[in-house]
């Protein structure tokens, strides 16, 4: 059991590292308007409708990439143990979901949040096999 919860914490983890350099490039490739203030949610609400479609799929490869990542870490760590990855997918959607609260995000990336979610979540489990 303890491995297991370990393996949670290692996978949220794995998760947010991934979903921090990932969401690095994406700002690198579609940089943020000049005085943008990213840690400011008022100032990411206000130009979210300047932002380029490409940057917003961008954070959804992100958000993709780190669930796969942790749910992944947290099935191989735990030796398949099914529940650990979903625990993983879990609390990634609960941060995304505040994320996209706090940020106002158009409809079809808060349905994009929820399908990255599953299939990274879908595809560790398989890989993981």
């Amino acid at each position: 059991m303890l491995r297991s919860i370990l393996s949670v914490f290692a996978g949220v983890v794995i998760a947010g590292v991934v979903v921090f350099i990932a969401e690095a490039v994406g700002h690198m490739i579609f940089p943020p308007p000049k005085g943008t203030d990213l840690s400011d949610p008022e100032a990411l609400a206000t130009i979210m409708d300047q932002i380029p479609v490409g940057a917003k799929i961008a954070v959804l490869v992100a958000w993709f990439l780190g669930v796969f990542a942790g749910c992944f870490t947290a099935l191989k760590i735990s030796r398949g143990v099914s529940w650990t990855g979903l625990v993983v997918a879990g609390i990634m959607l609960a941060m995304m979901a505040m994320t996209l609260i706090v940020i106002p995000h158009p409809v079809w990336m808060i349905i994009g949040a929820v399908a990255v979610t599953v299939i990274g979540w879908f595809g560790a489990a398989r890989l993981a096999r």
